[in-house]
């Protein structure tokens, strides 16, 4: 369903002095799945979204590479051509989705506006498939009766959810879908998209901070750091531990709550500066397993039985096999 190869992101600064917010990334995600995207705040995971569905600002910043999404070239796509397939094809819900309504429009005009901009639909019609997804999402139909106002933070949520679904597209980038709410609304939420998925047959690519949460619902999950992918596993390889000594750090931020103790353990150190060249691998200076390649060359992409990784320590201990620079 969607390709993207050596996708880099450089953002212009007053300064004269890009920063490089995505490095090269690469990754596919399939027909009818859930793919996880988790990383610490800045590594450049909403970044990536905003330019897989070309929603940058052309003049601040630059933005290569390849986006494919069935069989179609999005990145050199001109702005009529793209326009047919938002919504219709691809659609995004932002991090501040649920603040991103019209404030002077109800809920029903709101859903219209996206149906009478992508094709010719009876009211009556447009009536009909506005309450449907409602009820999809949890709600009642008298909701699109309501302005946004009236709604509270999680229903809004849902009602962009929705939204999103209006005109069926293939994929849905969901950007940080839960953060603002509460962990009770959060799992309801959660819950409710892997249903819809399901149901549904489309694609996901689900941004998160969120590791715990993101393995609840993934099939697969890409762990970024620094603007780059450093390992793409099944959910249930990373559920073990993974591989990669960021992911083992992110899940022990995690205390068990089975155990008698519970112990939290932190990342020491900050991300590095991405204005700056990364030299070597980006976690050397945070990783206490770090050894000398890792200071001075960038780790190459390693193959694993169920997914790759980008880790000098891995290739030397488990004699992986190259697949990438």
């Amino acid at each position: 369903m969607l390709e993207v190869k050596d996708l880099r992101v450089n953002y212009k600064t007053q300064h004269g002095r890009p920063v490089t917010a995505v490095r090269g990334v690469s990754f596919t995600v399939p027909d009818h799945s859930f793919v996880g995207l988790v990383g610490e705040s800045g590594c450049g995971k909403s970044t990536l979204g905003f330019a897989i569905s070309r929603l940058l600002n052309v003049k601040r910043n630059e933005v290569s590479g390849y986006v494919q999404l069935n069989g179609k070239e999005l990145l050199t796509m001109s702005d009529r051509e793209l326009r047919k397939l938002r919504w219709s094809k691809i659609a995004i819900v932002l991090q501040g989705g649920m603040n991103a309504f019209n404030p002077v429009l109800k809920i029903k005009q709101q859903f219209m506006d996206v149906m009478r901009a992508h094709g010719k639909f009876r009211v009556q019609d447009m009536v009909e498939r506005i309450g449907y997804l409602l009820e999809q999402v949890k709600l009642d139909r008298e909701v699109m009766e309501a302005y946004p106002h009236e709604l509270s933070g999680g229903m809004k949520q849902r009602v962009a959810i929705a939204l999103s679904l209006v005109l069926e597209p293939e994929l849905i980038i969901l950007d940080e879908p839960t953060t603002a709410l509460d962990v009770v609304v959060q799992r309801a939420i959660v819950d409710m998209l892997q249903d819809l998925q399901r149901r549904m047959k489309f694609s996901v690519l689900f941004i998160s901070h969120d590791l715990g949460l993101v393995l609840e619902v993934a099939q697969r999950v890409m762990v970024m750091y620094a603007g780059d992918i450093i390992e793409d596993e099944s959910a249930d390889v990373l559920l073990k531990g993974g591989n990669h000594p960021y992911t083992k750090a992110l899940l022990n931020c995690y205390g068990d709550p089975q155990s008698e103790e519970v112990r939290l353990v932190g990342i020491p150190g900050a991300p590095p500066d991405l204005s700056q060249p990364v030299v070597g691998c980006a976690f050397a200076p945070r990783c206490a397993d770090a050894f000398a390649p890792c200071t001075l060359h960038q780790p190459p992409r390693v193959k694993t039985e169920t997914g790759s990784i980008c880790c000098h320590l891995y290739t030397e201990m488990k004699g992986g096999s190259k697949i990438g620079n």
